[in-house]
């Protein structure tokens, strides 16, 4: 299920901004839920995250005005680099993309989270 796959993209990618490393291993997640399709989804979206961003920051920095990068909660900028990676290199509809990344933000982060996450995309979605 793709939903999941993001979940699991998102979580890994969390990781790897704490970190710093990405290991590949997905074991810890629910198996029954991740086809190996899936699996190589979340791959893909973690190692496009991580190999572009740079890239990705300065757009996220330039449509967080609010914000410097530095103060953006880890969550929310795990949630926004993953979107915008989606956006910018899948046919992944606009506002799918943008409603699991609000959703990340719903389920991890904070309520404000929710509204920034979504502004944010959403300005740059418009762009795309």
């Amino acid at each position: 299920m793709r939903s999941y796959a993001r979940e699991v993209a998102f979580c890994k990618l969390y990781t790897f901004l704490i970190s710093g490393e990405f290991d590949g291993d997905f074991s810890q997640f629910d198996q029954d839920k991740l086809t190996e399709e899936d699996l190589s989804f979340a791959k893909m979206l973690v190692d496009g995250a991580i190999a572009n961003k740079v890239d990705l920051d300065i757009v996220i920095a330039e449509h967080s005005r609010q914000f410097k990068l530095s103060r953006i909660y880890r969550l929310d900028l795990a949630a926004l680099e993953l979107a915008l990676y989606e956006l910018k290199n899948l046919d992944t509809p606009k506002a799918v993309v943008i409603n699991e990344a609000v959703g990340f933000a719903k389920k991890y982060s904070t309520d404000k989270s929710v509204s920034f996450v979504n502004g944010v995309l959403s300005a740059i979605a418009k762009e795309i």
